[in-house]
């Protein structure tokens, strides 16, 4: 089972705030995907981490307390269920 963690950037033209999916390593640091989870940031868009290396109930509070500046599509993503069958 790989572990999943999460970072929120904040993108730089906007001030939106976008959830990026990361790849825990041995060493316990935290390599995020290109791209955010919506597919509408990439990181070198980003101005600052509101936060980094956060497993997915931390994030969803995290995301909750911030409110509206997350993007929902990102913070939905904290509320599905994958199902392997």
């Amino acid at each position: 089972m790989k572990k999943i963690a999460y970072l929120l950037k904040m993108k730089s033209n906007t001030g939106e705030l976008h959830l990026f999916e990361a790849k825990v390593t041995g060493d316990k640091k935290c390599i995020s995907n290109y791209t955010s989870i919506c597919g509408k940031m990439i990181k070198l868009e980003s101005s600052e981490n509101k936060f980094v290396c956060k497993d997915e109930d931390t994030a969803r509070i995290i995301c909750a307390e911030i409110g509206r500046t997350v993007c929902g599509n990102c913070v939905s993503h904290l509320y599905t269920t994958d199902y392997e069958g």
